[in-house]
């Protein structure tokens, strides 16, 4: 079938068009909303700036597609194969991809709103200034499991997304924004976090070991539990966070603002946090460990039975603070 009979019988009221042959039909442009394309071939096609609006694409064949500025808003592409397909600039906005194949797409400034990704294949994909604001990708097991091993989520925009228990180990997601998301058992272990913005995430019993988050904004962010051994933390921005039982051991933490935060029972062995401000944070059973807090900020601090028989409190401001034996420092 060529591109004018399908638009002809389009528009002649004809909207399934299942398991049709388009492999490499041009429609440029077409107006094509709520047709149904289930288990169509439309590899190597081009439909650029199309309207595929409601339209049902589940199981479709759409390998190096090209679909850039499409709109593809509340599509259904279950299953459909989107691999290596160009979605630069497309318009998914309530779209379900689940167990969509859409590795190594190129995705740069997709808007994939409230878009269901559950089980999603996005390994290799570049996501770069893409819009997952309210995302599903959330890991079900024996359902779905999405996978993003090598995206690159490049000053994303994932605000409320769910993305818990999903794998972004060595994830690109610097400058991404992350505010409000849930995390919760994800892995992000060496993933780059620099620059990202993480206000009121939900990052507990996530594992951040390794990961780069120099310059990250994690004001009120909940990380109880969490392992970040090993991480890069210096300058970052935990004001408020709750981080009760995490394992910080060796992070490197310098000029870190923990004011107001919560650490109770935390681990921070061998941690690094010279002329870090940990104004009125609670370190109750803190592990101090060999810690260097030389210049930092403890002033009106909790450190009741924190242990500190090794600590380094060279030039630290402790004015006010409850020591480990409940006494309050002058």
């Amino acid at each position: 079938m060529d591109a004018n009979e399908l638009l002809k019988r389009y528009e002649d009221g004809e909207t399934k068009f299942i398991e049709a042959n388009l492999n490499g039909i041009n429609l440029f442009g077409a107006d094509l909303i709520g047709i149904a394309l289930n288990k169509a071939d439309l590899g190597n096609a081009i439909l650029i700036f199309s309207y595929l609006n409601r339209g049902i694409l589940n199981h479709a064949n759409l390998v190096c597609t090209k679909l850039s500025g499409a709109n593809l808003n509340q599509a259904s592409l279950i299953s459909a194969n989107l691999h290596d397909a160009n979605l630069h600039g497309a318009t998914l906005q309530g779209a379900d991809l689940r167990n969509a194949n859409l590795t190594l797409a190129y995705m740069l400034d997709t808007n994939l709103m409230n878009a269901d990704l559950r089980g999603a294949d996005l390994s290799g994909a570049n996501l770069t200034g893409a819009c997952l604001r309210g995302a599903n990708l959330r890991e079900e097991k024996r359902m779905y499991s999405a996978s993003l091993r090598g995206t690159n989520l490049h000053k994303a925009d994932l605000r409320g997304a769910d993305l818990t228990g999903v794998d972004l180990s060595k994830v690109d997601l610097s400058g991404a924004n992350l505010s409000e998301a849930t995390l919760r058992y994800a892995d992000l272990s060496d993933a780059n976090l620099s620059e990202a913005i993480l206000h009121n995430t939900s990052l507990a019993d996530t594992n951040i070991g390794g990961a780069n988050l120099k310059g990250a904004n994690l004001m009120n962010a909940r990380l109880e539990r969490s392992n970040l051994i090993d991480a890069e933390l210096t300058g970052v921005n935990l004001y408020g966070a709750i981080m009760a039982d995490a394992k910080l051991t060796r992070c490197q933490m310098s000029g870190v603002n923990l004011s107001f935060a919560r650490l109770n029972r935390v681990d921070l062995s061998r941690a690094n946090l010279r002329h870090a401000n940990l104004t009125e944070t609670d370190l109750v059973d803190a592990y101090l460990a060999r810690t260097d807090l030389t210049g930092a900020n403890l002033s009106k601090a909790n450190l009741i039975r924190a242990e500190m028989s090794s600590t380094n409190l060279t030039g630290a401001n402790l004015r006010g603070a409850v020591m480990p034996d409940g006494t309050i420092n002058d």
